[in-house]
């Protein structure tokens, strides 16, 4: 159970840091007027791992 729990505080921090990195890179975009696709790419990464460990949680109840 407590497995579960953990699970799903990682999900709500990575949902979080995905959304820093889109807000950081509308910044740069509106304010800065550049492109800076490393912030696209990270909150990229940070849903990925969102699905596969959301795609995990039914195992790690059993």
């Amino acid at each position: 159970m407590n497995i579960i729990l953990i699970t799903y505080l990682i999900i709500f921090a990575l949902f979080g840091t995905a959304a820093s990195y889109f807000v950081r890179f509308i910044y740069a975009y509106w304010v800065l007027k550049t492109m800076p696709m490393k912030y696209i790419l990270k909150a990229g990464i940070c849903v990925l791992l969102v699905v596969v460990i959301s795609a995990l949680i039914p195992y790690l109840s059993q």
